[in-house]
């Protein structure tokens, strides 16, 4: 019964990894609003593989820029210009 209950556990815990995965989709992007503070696009998201800040605006990118990929500029951490590529 114990080796039932633990394969149970390892398979949700599977199921939950693979689902935490999968932010990066046609559906979360249109979530996005223009003036979304960048906390919130997070929740949605989750974190970004990569931030950089230059001249008062901050850009981050979720994903592989040379695959499939969601970029948002925040200005005062509020999205301004976002983009996606290769989204489902």
């Amino acid at each position: 019964m114990l080796k039932i209950t633990l394969k149970c556990i390892a398979i949700v815990g599977l199921l939950m990894t693979v689902q935490a995965c999968s932010k990066l989709t046609k559906s979360n992007y249109d979530k996005i609003e223009m003036g979304m503070i960048r906390s919130d696009v997070e929740m949605v998201l989750g974190k970004p593989e990569q931030c950089e800040q230059v001249v008062g605006t901050f850009s981050c990118v979720w994903g592989d820029q040379d695959g499939t990929y969601i970029k948002i500029n925040f200005i005062a951490d509020r999205a301004a210009v976002f983009k996606h590529k290769g989204l489902k």
